[in-house]
């Protein structure tokens, strides 16, 4: 490395430490930078960030230009109405949180995310809703390692053309080499499909994935660590001469979670086709 390089190196980490020590000493001003780093990450600028507050929460363009400006005018109704319009965890905007996205995880009680589905479809019907599973890169379902990420998106009208995409989590520390998240997996799979909500597959970069687990990445921000597609369903219904032993017996530990009637009822042909 050269000379020049070494300096620029040691000025980063420089301003990075100044930058956490800032924050730790002016939380007003770590709320304000958070805030606008979040819009920022969803496709919203902060120049734009006024279009999109309601009335008594307007405020002049300029707030938002820095954190400086901004932090005396942050209020905790602010702060709620951002968390709500953003689907983002209030108290990570607080800084006393470390996953920014909601979690919805009903591991202990599987029907309870098809009742969480269910009101998210009643609540955001002009919505675009749809459920993403990411993996690590490169790493197998069977016999693969890394977090396990179950992401629930609703997509709707933004400013000028630009979606705006909703994030929540319905798994909380999953893994791929854990049998019983497998099977939630799968089962959570087949409750979308049953409510028509479209399932993609997503392989992600590892260290992108994993900084997401920890909180230093927000979902939109990894989006752009996406290496490839896979598909879900072909964990409950494979393509012709592709199943396995394997997938048969997780496709059957997966349906013990399936309780509700009416979901048994709705996935019984892809279930006789494929026990």
């Amino acid at each position: 490395m050269s000379f020049v390089g070494e300096v620029t190196g040691v000025f980063g980490l420089l301003g990075k430490a100044w930058n956490l020590l800032r924050d730790r000493l002016d939380p007003a001003r770590a709320q304000a930078k958070r805030l606008i780093e979040t819009f920022e990450a969803y496709g919203i600028a902060r120049q734009q960030i006024p279009r999109v507050l309601p009335p008594e929460l307007k405020l002049p363009n300029a707030n938002f230009s820095t954190p400086d400006k901004l932090k005396d005018k942050v209020t905790p109704e602010l702060l709620d109405w951002a968390a709500d319009y953003l689907a983002i965890n209030r108290s990570w905007l607080d800084g006393v949180a470390s996953q920014p996205h909601p979690v919805m995880d009903h591991a202990s009680d599987t029907a309870g995310y098809r009742t969480w589905l269910v009101q998210r479809l009643v609540e955001a019907p002009n919505a675009d809703h749809s459920l993403s599973v990411w993996k690590a890169h490169g790493q197998p379902i069977s016999g693969g390692q890394g977090s396990l990420f179950l992401i629930y998106q609703e997509a709707s009208e933004g400013l000028d053309g630009i979606e705006l995409n909703r994030c929540w989590l319905l798994s909380d520390g999953w893994h791929l080499d854990h049998p019983r998240c497998l099977h939630l997996m799968v089962a959570v799979v087949a409750m979308a499909r049953s409510l028509g909500i479209p399932v993609r597959g997503m392989d992600v970069e590892m260290e992108a994935l994993e900084q997401v687990a920890t909180g230093e990445k927000l979902i939109p921000q990894a989006k752009f660590r996406i290496k490839g597609m896979w598909h879900p369903e072909d964990l409950i219904e494979p393509l012709p001469g592709q199943d396995t032993a394997w997938r048969q017996a997780l496709w059957k530990a997966a349906r013990a979670h399936l309780t509700d009637a009416e979901i048994r009822s709705q996935i019984a042909e892809t279930s006789n086709h494929t026990s």
